[in-house]
């Protein structure tokens, strides 16, 4: 092609360009509609070459070159490396995708167990338990706000788990607990045994973290030689109008590189907890100073884990839908510390603790020998509510000072901003609580107990207390002295408290409540095959008409090739106990099995 013919055939794209900004089509509603499909075109402010201008006025929606391909793309190395052996298995080529430079995400630091029913394990520990008993135990454990499917598919590949995870290395415990009778009938909480030769155990303990499955998928896939290709985080997921995924871009520390994926991306990207516009708009009340999200040492502003919700964001933009996240986290109150898991050494490949717990551990007894107080320094709530159990007959379930709808957490979230919340106590139930008191004396947030100088006050007497938490002094004497005198009565006329001691021998402590976000639950709606499905297709839901609305999830239109699993994707209902590994894990398994069996979109 001549040199003049090239000149006029980009003459005449300019000019076609320039009609339909004219005409109105490409408007700036329309650019927001439509940015998914513009945002991967590379825009020369030169004009670029001509090889470029045909690529773009071609297609797109495709960026100007791919870096690397692949079948199956997996973004997140939590469950994303189950679904990663499966699409291996299965025979697909799979690259994974890892923001950090470690594998695990905060599927390292679960407590291990997953909630499992009708296994080979519980029937050797002699108990008798059936799919149909665990599936019905499971919906009323999401408030029957699970997708009956979506739980059903759960119930019959659940018990799988066990033999593959063995398949690996992987050890059981051979007793099965129950995490939570509320709502489970039968012991169905299992748990990782020690196993030294492949994994660390939790610190004197018979049993493991998370951490024992991700090692164990991480050796698996070393074996398998799938590639981790850590720094790498997830930017945009490139999918053709109205068709299939294509492939992702990626930040990486030597620039942004782009990734085809000719079978599949499976999203595997975990939660938003640490994002907190996305908290605000699902739940304001937990957000504010002394919000913290699920994982590292906050205290010197560095997470462990970013959980933004990068696949939100990206899922997103290329038109899923999304379930009801209102039920944002668990909303857990430490005391004294704003951390939530520690590391020693700090070096990811040994089990993590439970920061909090280590430091100040909150039986009942804790809030049986502790007032609190908020910022005016009155008593706003009977303590013993942190302690109270679930009550099944009230309709109550799951952990009562971790629910954001009972009075102990609940009460919290009403208070205004700043909320300057502490728990106060006096050297006699410092002691009788076994608090550590040389590390609240010297507190340091980035190791060991990770006490927080700023959510510690110790004084010799009240009104230094007060002060040292930023409370009217006043008022916090008035408190504690009208508090003592409930002790001495043997009756708390304000909120009914029975367990009683006083306040009254120095020095006197204060611990601030810090909230910490943890485990957010919903997300991208998918299928039973963990397809992502399609936000536009809930159109077709309404006619006017009165209609049989017994649809399965199953029918509705997905995004070809795009996946998703984990705490990313909607699966659990509204919320759920704990124990989420076992049914991350068997998704995120579906999900590589189905993506491998996608036809190429080349």
């Amino acid at each position: 092609m001549s040199k003049e013919k090239k000149e006029e055939l980009k003459r005449e794209r300019l000019s076609r360009r320039d009609f339909l900004k004219n005409a109105g089509i490409m408007t700036a509603g329309t650019a927001v509609g439509a940015g998914f499909l513009l945002s991967g075109c590379s825009q020369d402010a030169q004009g670029g070459t001509e090889a470029k201008l045909q690529a773009a006025e071609a297609k797109p929606w495709l960026p100007e070159k791919w870096d690397k391909e692949t079948d199956v793309v997996v973004v997140g190395t939590g469950c994303g490396l189950a679904a990663a052996i499966e699409a291996k298995n299965a025979g697909a080529d799979v690259i994974i995708l890892e923001k950090n430079d470690w594998v695990g995400g905060l599927y390292k630091t679960a407590g291990g167990h997953a909630i499992l029913g009708g296994t080979r394990i519980q029937k050797e520990a002699g108990m008798q338990d059936s799919l149909e008993d665990w599936f019905e135990d499971e919906m009323k454990a999401s408030g029957y706000r699970g997708v009956p499917e979506l739980i059903r598919t759960y119930v019959e590949r659940g018990p799988e788990l066990i033999e593959w995870m063995e398949s690996m290395g992987f050890k059981w415990y051979p007793t099965v607990g129950n995490s939570s009778p509320e709502v489970h009938r039968v012991g169905r909480s299992h748990y990782p045994a020690a196993n030294p030769d492949v994994y660390d155990a939790k610190p004197n303990s018979p049993m493991s973290f998370g951490l024992a499955w991700t090692t164990v998928w991480e050796k698996k896939l070393q074996e398998m030689g799938v590639p981790i290709l850590f720094k790498h985080r997830m930017k945009k997921v490139y999918r053709e109008p109205g068709g299939p995924v294509l492939g992702v871009s990626a930040e990486t520390p030597e620039g942004t590189i782009n990734i085809k994926a000719r079978k599949g991306v499976i999203l595997c990207t975990g939660t938003w907890t640490d994002n907190h516009r996305m908290a605000q708009a699902w739940d304001p009340r937990v957000v504010g100073p002394d919000c913290f999200g699920d994982g590292g040492t906050p205290a010197d502003g560095t997470l462990f884990v970013d959980s933004a919700g990068d696949g939100h964001f990206a899922a997103a933009e290329v038109g899923a839908g999304f379930s009801d996240m209102s039920f944002t986290s668990y909303i857990y109150l430490f005391y004294g510390s704003r951390s939530y898991w520690g590391w020693e050494p700090p070096d990811f490949k040994t089990a993590a603790y439970y920061a909090d717990g280590k430091g100040i551990p909150r039986p009942a007894a804790f809030f049986e020998r502790v007032i609190l107080v908020k910022n005016d320094g009155v008593r706003y709530i009977n303590e013993m509510e942190g302690a109270r159990k679930a009550d099944p007959a009230k309709g109550e379930a799951g952990s009562i000072n971790e629910n954001p709808e009972w009075p102990y957490t609940a009460k919290y979230l009403s208070l205004p901003h700043p909320r300057n919340v502490w728990a106060i106590a006096d050297s006699e139930s410092a002691a009788a609580l076994k608090w550590p008191i040389e590390d609240l004396k010297n507190p340091n947030p980035k190791k060991g107990l990770m006490f927080d100088p700023a959510c510690i006050a110790i004084a010799d007497s009240i009104p230094e207390l007060a002060e040292k938490m930023g409370i009217p002094a006043a008022e916090l004497e008035k408190t504690i002295s009208r508090y003592n005198g409930f002790v001495g009565a043997g009756k708390d006329e304000d909120f009914g408290k029975t367990a009683l001691f006083k306040i009254a021998k120095p020095p006197f402590y204060g611990l601030k409540a810090s909230l910490i976000r943890h485990t957010q639950r919903n997300g991208v709606r998918v299928n039973t095959k963990s397809q992502v499905i399609e936000q536009a297709d809930q159109l077709a839901g309404y006619s006017g008409k009165a209609v049989d609305e017994s649809i399965s999830i199953d029918q509705e239109k997905v995004i070809p090739h795009l996946y998703a699993a984990g705490e990313l994707g909607n699966v659990m209902g509204w919320r759920r106990p704990h124990g989420s590994l076992g049914n991350y894990a068997t998704v995120a398994r579906i999900a590589g099995e189905n993506a491998a069996k996608e036809s190429s979109w080349e």
